[in-house]
């Protein structure tokens, strides 16, 4: 499991989990116990306030309750690792280019200021994810992200219909106000461990052969336990 020292806080537990990594035996503790989500590419937020809660159809979670443990699946998408720099307030962000071209990150930021809150407040660690070398879109897609963003396109697509996914979502970090980022240079596309192996699940690299649901890797983010 990678962490971030950005997120290194006695106050947080933290990890991005890789294809092999047993994360109920890494976090026994909190692991049982976890709220769950239904990702949907989206940009709702839910706020989970219990052991366990279903919090539905749902890509990104906050709390301020200690020992929570905030999941987020992911086999290309960008996992997104948040907290408050007290230690106070974590959440979780799945976004995928949908979600990212949805405004996920800039829904986050207007939840943390209903919550009388401040992004500016809050440290954010990128995870593993697909970056240009190997995401593969069409031109119209980067298209739509340039008039969105007002990104230069070599920031949005550093090679010919190859998208920076990864870069778009720290930009739209810094806009949403936080601007203390960590980012992960691993490709789940490609990254291999030192025996050539993958060491990432990757919907697209793998899309005829993995198993739904079950071929992900896993983000997590909890306020310790007193």
């Amino acid at each position: 499991m990678l962490t971030s020292p950005l997120l290194d806080h006695p106050a947080i537990v933290h990890g991005f989990g890789r294809r092999h990594d047993d994360m109920a035996g890494l976090l026994p503790a909190y692991w049982p116990d976890r709220p769950v989500q239904h990702e949907r590419h989206g940009t709702h937020i839910a706020i989970p306030t219990q052991a366990n809660e279903d919090c539905g159809e749902a890509d990104g979670m906050l709390t301020d309750r200690p020992g929570l443990l905030l999941a987020i699946a992911t086999a290309d998408c960008v996992p997104v690792l948040l907290a408050r720099q007290d230690g106070r307030e974590v959440a979780a962000l799945h976004v995928g280019w949908r979600g990212a071209h949805a405004g996920i990150v800039e829904r986050f930021a207007a939840l943390v200021r209903e919550r009388g809150g401040d992004p500016g407040d809050w440290i954010a660690a990128i995870g593993p994810a697909a970056h240009a070398c190997c995401y593969e879109v069409s031109p119209e897609l980067i298209d739509s992200f340039q008039e969105r963003t007002g990104l230069p396109r070599e920031t949005i697509a550093p090679q010919s219909r190859r998208i920076d996914l990864p870069a778009i979502v720290r930009w739209q970090l810094g806009q949403a106000g936080v601007e203390r980022v960590s980012p992960q240079p691993a490709c789940t596309m490609c990254s291999r461990d030192g025996e050539g192996r993958f060491t990432y699940h990757s919907y697209r690299r793998d899309r005829e052969t993995r198993t739904p649901i079950v071929d992900v890797q896993w983000s997590v983010i909890a306020i310790a336990q007193p």
